[in-house]
């Protein structure tokens, strides 16, 4: 019987889905804008760029008006070239992963409100095919192991009464908080992960 290689034909699994999803935040004076994106294997370039309105909260705004924030999430496979130097290499659907295989996550954010947002929170998830590797940008991120509850990287949890730190492979997604985006302003985050 013919073993099926599941990272073979990349895009099979996910040609029917949503690549990523942005959620509203609460919006205060300056605006607060809380982004989401779900990355997955392989996130391929050219289908994940998205414009998305967000709503701002009537109760804490006197004034209630669409605000947009453009996201496009990438994926690229890291390797070397022929000096040895690395390059990362766009993931499409020609693209043939492998076990080991290290990829590098982007997440670009570019604020189209008319006016600075004071904070952005964006997170990312981390797809069940990848485990997260420590290459996480900008630092000091959140992390989730059930991808609901965040806590400042690394995390730690209880096993056998010892307060130990939770493996990369268990993380589901990571967060950041990301201060004061100007207009047309672009935030770039990015994560590490490698094929399972």
């Amino acid at each position: 019987m013919k073993k099926s290689n599941q990272f073979a034909s990349p895009f099979s699994a996910w040609s029917g889905h949503r690549l990523f999803h942005v959620v509203a935040g609460t919006l205060i004076g300056a605006m607060v804008v809380t982004t989401q994106a779900s990355a997955m294997l392989p996130t391929p370039e050219q289908a994940v760029d998205g414009s998305v309105a967000l709503q701002a909260d009537a109760s804490q705004n006197s004034r209630s008006s669409a605000q947009a924030v453009n996201s496009k999430i990438t994926a690229s496979l890291v390797s070397a070239d022929a000096s040895g130097q690395e390059v990362l290499v766009p993931v499409d659907a020609n693209t043939r992963l492998q076990s080991g295989n290290v990829l590098e996550y982007q997440g670009y954010f570019t604020n189209t409100n008319a006016d600075r947002v004071r904070k952005m929170t964006v997170t990312m998830s981390i797809p069940d095919q990848v485990e997260l590797l420590k290459t996480v940008s900008p630092d000091f991120p959140y992390g989730s192991a059930d991808g609901d509850t965040f806590a400042r990287m690394p995390l730690r949890g209880k096993v056998d009464n010892q307060l130990q730190e939770i493996p990369l492979k268990y993380y589901k997604a990571v967060r950041w908080d990301l201060e004061g985006v100007g207009l047309n302003d672009t935030v770039v985050v990015k994560y590490r992960a490698r094929v399972k």
